[in-house]
């Protein structure tokens, strides 16, 4: 009996363990550039030639995701990657700034933006933190010793339309 305690509790423990670690990550697919090499060229930089009315023809998530399904460009999503074209989509329809996080490589979180000329701002616990944008839509953060991934909130400014990213909720803004 004493075997069967140690292993229910290793067990639950390791199920801890994984839902602890797994619970905040990156995007699975870079969506912004992954738009511009391979949708741009029929719909524009940044959906520039999408139809006037796109985001009113297409309410619903799951009429995105046909249409994204259904071009060529798809193949490079994979299934999970596309919520995260669908809301790149959703938001570039609405003109409205789109955040995705991409990547972390130790301290260092990166990713990617639109419009390119949006403005990003970083936070945690109310504390501003640097924002490098080493080239058009892309950003990157350097995380300050004892910031935990959870206390980051971005917030991207475009004109009059901002958006929020807070990273415990989603890795890409615009999410359903």
């Amino acid at each position: 009996m004493g075997k069967g305690v140690s292993i229910g509790v290793m067990s639950g423990l390791l199920l801890l363990a994984l839902l602890a670690s797994g619970s905040i990550s990156p995007a699975p697919v870079a969506t912004v550039s992954l738009f511009e090499r391979r949708c741009a060229s029929c719909h524009g930089k940044e959906g520039a030639l999408f139809p006037e009315r796109f985001a009113a023809k297409y309410r619903h998530e799951s009429e995105l995701e046909a249409i994204i399904k259904s071009m060529p460009g798809a193949t490079a999503l994979g299934a999970d990657g596309i919520p995260a074209m669908v809301a790149y989509m959703r938001a570039i329809s609405q003109q409205e700034p789109y955040i995705i996080w991409t990547d972390k490589r130790d301290d260092l979180l990166e990713g990617e933006i639109a419009p390119s000329g949006a403005s990003l701002k970083a936070s945690a616990k109310r504390k501003a933190l640097k924002v490098e944008r080493p080239s058009g839509n892309r950003w990157r953060i350097r995380l300050p010793a004892k910031v935990k991934l959870e206390e980051v909130e971005l917030v991207a400014q475009h004109g009059t339309r901002r958006t929020t990213l807070r990273l415990k909720d989603s890795p890409y803004s615009h999410a359903e």
